[in-house]
């Protein structure tokens, strides 16, 4: 930035009023300061001392730099609030990976609900969709690197079919993590801290509050999995219950003919059993 160029103006980051200023000297302190004079008639040669990430970009690249601005207040205009159900369950899927390097999901203020696609055929080949479908809404547009970006119907529809295609990843990964949010709920949460700072405990009424709050969006989650994929889970987490329980009372049995000398019959239990002891032992620690 030198003396004597012409900037674009806007105290806003994405809206507000826009002035043409030309750049007066560039300030040697700190924090950087830039005195620019405003060129409209009406400022009447104003001149002020402005930060410089008010200088959006330079004023012959005025009109494309606003079309590009207002193509992303129409991408964003139906942006998620950070507790939509709908916005909790995709931000979990997403979290998980389950697409690999295909997609990545947009958190913040200015990209909240974005979908960015990396590579497209590969997204609709494991969503069973053609190539243009992440194209349905006029407002997704490919960027300078080629990544598709989309708004956030796509990224809900894009999300119900991936929990569809993924269920029998998505509803373990739910299942493991309630289980450690109810931990939480009786025990709270602590987080290490780095050198002298002892790091930060959450009590286990904040962690209840928070598992609560985000609970409809696993709901959503599931239901997007589909019923016949809970269903299975269920039934295998019950069996798997069931095995244990007769491990644990198998494991009790052996121990007391064990005890009472009569190794023979135990060893042969153990054997039919066909489960070390030691892995049943494990399992139950687990879970």
């Amino acid at each position: 930035m030198e003396a004597g160029e012409r900037w674009v103006y806007r105290v806003a980051p994405h809206h507000g009023r826009v002035d043409e200023v030309e750049v007066i000297r560039v300030g040697t302190q700190r924090p950087l300061r830039i005195k620019v004079r405003f060129v409209a008639e009406e400022a009447e040669g104003r001149e002020e001392w402005v930060p410089p990430a008010r200088l959006r970009v330079r004023w012959q690249g005025k009109d494309a730099w606003l079309a590009r601005e207002e193509q992303w207040n129409e991408l964003m205009k139906d942006s998620p609030d950070d507790d939509d159900p709908a916005f909790q369950a995709v931000t979990f899927l997403f979290d998980e990976r389950l697409a690999g390097e295909a997609v990545s999901f947009g958190f913040n203020y200015r990209e909240r609900g974005l979908l960015y696609i990396d590579d497209a055929p590969a997204l609709a080949t494991l969503l069973d969709v053609p190539d243009d479908f992440f194209r349905t809404d006029p407002r997704a547009f490919s960027d300078q690197e080629g990544t598709l970006i989309v708004p956030w119907p796509t990224t809900v529809e894009v999300a119900s079919r991936l929990a569809a295609a993924c269920a029998d990843r998505l509803v373990p990964l739910l299942d493991a993590y309630e289980r450690q949010k109810r931990q939480e709920a009786i025990y709270g949460r602590h987080y290490r801290g780095r050198g002298k700072n002892p790091g930060t405990y959450i009590s286990p009424e904040i962690c209840a509050e928070v598992d609560r709050e985000s609970q409809p969006g696993r709901d959503l989650l599931r239901r997007w999995c589909g019923t016949e994929a809970v269903e299975t889970f269920e039934e295998l987490k019950a069996l798997r219950d069931e095995v244990l329980r007769i491990g644990k009372l198998m494991e009790g049995a052996i121990d007391c003919l064990r005890q009472s000398g009569q190794t023979k019959a135990a060893d042969r239990f153990e054997r039919d059993l066909g489960i070390p002891l030691e892995v049943l032992r494990q399992a139950q620690r687990d879970d």
